[in-house]
């Protein structure tokens, strides 16, 4: 698994609990993703070898395709109160992976639901960093696969947009605080660089 080498060279991968590696397997997450897809390949080898509440020892810095986000204000248009909001840099964080059913809910059940209607629907919160952004992975669509960092400090509000400009808004617009930072996990954690601070 290629994505086992690359973070065995990047540190490694630790659990953020006192309990050891509990690795997820791949049919736990048919229930969020259609797990036959090559896209998902390098995501699902990660959660079959380390699981969910794991994050790389070794601190590193996301490097986003383009400093500004997926979805831009057209110069004419009047934009919200910040316009087009440029990246401001971002972690990891931790991965996030469902539990065997049973006696405790499903921190990716749980996730999705209250990410609903705040993330594009065919994205799936994959990680969390400790400021409240979001990783996901978009799991249907012409960008199927791809890796996205969700900022919360730029979050989008439909009923604001709805006040503005006397529209709902476009599903495009949504976007207007989400990065591309992987064309795939492999992509995304091989372009990160390391935090000089650790």
């Amino acid at each position: 698994m290629r994505i086992k080498n690359l973070v065995e060279e990047m540190g490694g991968v630790a659990r953020f609990t006192s309990e050891p590696l509990a690795p997820t397997l791949r049919e736990t997450m048919s229930e969020f993703l259609d797990i036959t897809r090559e896209e998902f390949a390098d995501y699902l080898d990660y959660l079959e070898l380390y699981g969910g509440e794991t994050g790389l020892i070794k601190e590193y810095r996301l490097t986003p395709y383009s400093n500004l986000p997926e979805y831009c204000y057209p110069d004419d248009a009047i934009p919200p109160v910040g316009g087009n909001i440029a990246w401001g840099g971002g972690g990891l964080g931790f991965f996030i992976a469902p539990v065997k059913s049973g006696e405790q809910s499903s921190p990716m059940s749980e996730r999705l639901k209250k990410y609903k209607n705040r993330i594009p629907d065919n994205f799936l919160p994959i990680s969390s960093n400790e400021f409240g952004d979001l990783i996901c992975l978009c799991t249907q669509g012409e960008r199927i696969g791809q890796i996205f960092y969700w900022d919360h400090e730029n979050e989008w509000d439909e009923e604001d947009y709805i006040d503005d400009y006397g529209v709902p808004m476009p599903e495009e617009v949504k976007l207007q605080n989400i990065y591309l930072i992987g064309k795939n996990l492999y992509d995304c954690f091989s372009r990160m660089t390391p935090d000089l601070l650790d």
